[in-house]
């Protein structure tokens, strides 16, 4: 029971301090029904985003069988306590001699994180030594990564004696 009332506190105060935030993001004005559709949308898509990893080098077959593939790669991955996985599927259009990637929704974040920091341990299989394992980014973290990936090939064609890498959001 004492469980119970923390959860309902915990729920009670971010409720009154999410309606606070509408409140204050519109200057006193009652908010309408779009802006707070809007901040529902964008909360729910951080959190699907925080439970996705996205999976690239994972061949691709006219008969495949992507969960088959992805609970494999799981179980190398995470042995001692393998994830379950709630959806998997390809995302972009099919081209001709291009593998797309694979979006995986796994049932928490925990279990999200713990994949992404076993990911290495896939470099040594021989089955899935080319893949890469990545979190779910939205468009602005993308692009927002790609120019960091480009300073950091710079600096490092600059002083390559250096150990540089990217923490933080920065080079």
């Amino acid at each position: 029971t004492d469980q119970v009332e923390a959860v309902q506190k915990t729920v009670k105060t971010e409720i009154r301090s999410f309606s606070d935030v509408v409140k204050l993001g519109c200057e006193g004005k009652a908010a309408s029904t779009q802006v707070i559709k809007a901040a529902v949308k964008s909360a729910v898509s951080d959190d699907d985003r925080k439970r996705s990893l996205m999976v690239f080098g994972l061949g691709e077959g006219p008969d495949e069988a992507l969960r088959s593939k992805v609970d494999d790669l799981l179980s190398l991955s995470c042995a001692a306590a393998k994830p379950s996985i709630s959806d998997c599927y390809r995302v972009g259009e099919i081209r001709e001699g291009v593998e797309r990637p694979v979006k995986v929704l796994l049932n928490s974040s925990e279990a999200a994180a713990r994949v992404l920091r076993n990911a290495k341990v896939l470099r040594g299989t021989t089955r899935f030594k080319k893949v890469y394992v990545s979190p779910d980014r939205s468009r602005e973290e993308r692009e927002k990564r790609r120019t960091l990936v480009t300073q950091i090939k710079e600096k490092i064609s600059s002083e390559p004696e250096k150990y540089h890498f990217i923490k933080n959001g920065t080079v």
